[in-house]
């Protein structure tokens, strides 16, 4: 086993990981805690409004996780920004995007088609630019100057905060926060001793949950002890279609079906990825597994080329938000690309609480 996966296994609080991945993560339970309390003072301070809060004059809807990983954030992002889009709306997604200073904007998509190649831009930045050419897609370290020039540069009437749970700085007028169903808050402890950004607690200041993927006997009731008459909903990731490498529909899901590949991804949660795929009955040679938002050198390419040969692939298949990366080095190579959608059980209620805690204002 990877050291990577060994880790994530002990963050999730998983009885089967290595005892070597349990002790390490066991022994950085005081750092943790240190970074628990220093969130939560934080946290209070922007309550008490002893920090700065910048508030803009269009509604704002933050969709964040309490945990590191995968949960799906990013596709909940997507189903939102497509049901302000047919609402009429013009949303403006703001991202943290990578490095820059803190006046820095990076436009991704200028809503009318024109969107930067990633890198430089962050690459679920230039994923949902690519899906939604109409959407205005801004990227900055200090997403409240980012958002501000979103309204007054490119007339956004709403803000999407994509990963902004943790982002306090910028009044929101509603939080979904995005929770794996079957491990919601890991081992229950802080990084890096687990897998949560922040305590718990923290998931009081929320408007709604949203459980993905499949939700443990438990898990309902952990959250409504925490926040007993909280809004919550369950979704889960789906297939959607076959892509190119220009981002272009190919096909269905559907086809895959017997395919040999040579699968790759840089995911928070890879498992999910592995899953999929086994639900679609497509046979993987070999899984090369990355860091989330990994940086890909041609080197990489070569390595997953020269895997497909030894394996016998029909080809390589990536997640389209690998692939806005790794498809300039897979130019002469046969692959494609796998796009996911959110599909969120009662989701009519869900719009109709959105509506009602933002849009109707």
């Amino acid at each position: 086993m990877s050291f990577r996966r060994g880790i994530l296994q002990a963050w999730e609080g998983n009885p089967s990981s290595p005892a070597w991945s349990r002790m390490l993560t066991k022994s950085l339970g005081p750092l943790g805690s240190l970074y628990g309390v220093a969130m939560a003072h934080r946290r209070r301070r922007y309550e008490a409004e002893k920090a700065g809060v910048s508030k803009i004059p269009v509604p704002v809807i933050s969709i964040g996780n309490l945990a590191l990983g995968g949960t799906g954030k990013t596709p909940t992002v997507a189903w939102l920004v497509k049901k302000l889009i047919l609402k009429g709306r013009k949303p403006a997604v703001v991202s943290r995007g990578y490095g820059g200073r803190p006046k820095d904007v990076m436009v991704v998509g200028d809503g009318k088609g024109s969107l930067m190649a990633a890198p430089p831009a962050a690459d679920e930045a230039v994923m949902l630019a690519r899906r939604y050419p109409d959407l205005l897609m801004l990227t900055g370290a200090e997403r409240s100057f980012v958002a501000k020039k979103a309204v007054e540069e490119f007339g956004a009437d709403v803000i999407v905060l994509d990963d902004g749970f943790q982002h306090l700085a910028l009044h929101r007028d509603m939080d979904v926060v995005v929770l794996r169903g079957d491990s919601p808050f890991g081992n229950g402890k802080v990084v890096p001793a687990g897998v949560l950004r922040e305590p718990v607690s923290a998931l009081k200041r929320t408007d709604a949950v949203l459980l993905t993927g499949e939700c443990a006997s438990n898990t309902r009731e952990e959250i409504q002890s925490l926040i007993p008459d909280i809004p919550m909903f369950t979704g889960h990731l789906e297939p959607d279609t076959l892509l190119d490498s220009r981002g272009e529909n190919t096909g269905s899901p559907d086809e895959l079906k017997g395919a040999r590949v040579v699968a790759v991804s840089g995911l928070g949660n890879p498992y999910g990825f592995e899953k999929m795929l086994e639900s679609l009955d497509v046979e993987v040679m070999v899984h090369h597994e990355y860091p989330d938002h990994a940086h890909y050198a041609l080197a990489d390419g070569v390595r997953l080329v020269s895997s497909m040969q030894k394996t016998g692939a029909d080809f390589i298949l990536t997640t389209e938000k690998d692939a806005v990366k790794l498809s300039p080095l897979l130019s002469n190579a046969p692959h494609r690309v796998l796009r996911v959608v959110m599909k969120i059980d009662d989701e009519m209620n869900l719009s109709a609480l959105i509506e009602e805690k933002v849009l109707s204002s």
